[in-house]
């Protein structure tokens, strides 16, 4: 278990919610900001007041970049790519969502997380119309809640889908809240990924986002691979972190994309996100 699986376990043994300590983890967030080089005096805002200590949500500076990626994964034109970005940016209903669910959360969240590289996520979604949807690693449930969005928009077009979600935390997931087109599982996809695969449609998109250790990540992404529908595509949230999707495309004759984000206006330097898409026939 990592050490904010053990933090977070110890204080649901006191009765205390974990996510009410984020504002207040200042050694933590001190030392994310330490850890890329950040000077602490031009952060001290973050670290005094900021409710990430982790999983850090921001604007990109460099969307053009995403809309390349996506471009290239998905194989879409440049006006198609640019409205579903757009759809995503614009769309009420979302936007309506993520206030209603972060209002009276101030302790643990930002009024309104930016989706930052999730925009990607939302148009692969519009674009591909997968039928199932895998994501493993869940945390808030910030990019749950954009996938389902264009999940329903795609079935407002005729074309079904749904989204299953795996993390170890019982309070994963609050942001999204229920939905009819989601199931959420809590545990690991060591225990359920494979059970799922047996029974679902095969996978449009699979994001892994779970424990960045290049063993699980290269054996989600092993497994999930086999299963890809034609035009298939597996994510990988930190592509900086580990090989093992460029590995797992290699073996399974997947098309690598990468995209290197550039955050906006904040410490962390931003990482890299990769795609690894199936031929479609």
């Amino acid at each position: 278990m990592s050490w904010h699986g053990t933090a977070r376990g110890a204080a649901q043994r006191l009765g205390l919610d974990p996510r009410y300590l984020r504002r207040l983890r200042w050694i933590s967030k001190a030392r994310a900001v330490s850890s890329v080089g950040a000077p602490l005096h031009t952060n001290l805002s973050f670290v005094l007041t900021d409710p990430e200590p982790h999983n850090f949500t921001y604007d990109l500076a460099n969307e053009d970049a995403l809309a390349a990626w996506v471009e290239a994964v998905s194989g879409a034109d440049a006006g198609e790519i640019q409205r579903a970005l757009g759809e995503a940016r614009d769309d009420r209903v979302l936007r309506d969502r993520l206030g209603a669910a972060t209002r009276g959360h101030w302790w643990w969240s930002k009024a309104a997380p930016p989706f930052g590289k999730r925009l990607g996520w939302y148009a692969l979604v519009r674009l591909i119309r997968p039928a199932a949807i895998i994501e493993a690693g869940v945390h808030d449930g910030l990019g749950s809640l954009i996938l389902l969005r264009a999940l329903e928009r795609n079935a407002e077009e005729g074309a079904d889908g749904r989204l299953t979600s795996f993390d170890v935390n019982p309070a994963a997931g609050w942001l999204a809240g229920p939905n009819p087109r989601w199931e959420l599982r809590i545990q690991a996809t060591r225990d359920g990924l494979e059970g799922v695969l047996a029974v679902a449609p095969p996978v449009g998109i699979f994001i892994h986002d779970s424990l960045h250790t290049y063993d699980n990540e290269l054996w989600e992404l092993r497994t999930v691979a086999p299963r890809l529908a034609p035009g298939g595509v597996l994510i990988s949230d930190n592509v900086h972190a580990t090989p093992a999707l460029a590995e797992t495309c290699h073996e399974f004759g997947l098309a690598y994309s990468e995209f290197v984000e550039r955050p906006a206006g904040h410490f962390y330097p931003g990482g890299a996100m990769g795609a690894g898409r199936r031929a479609r026939s």
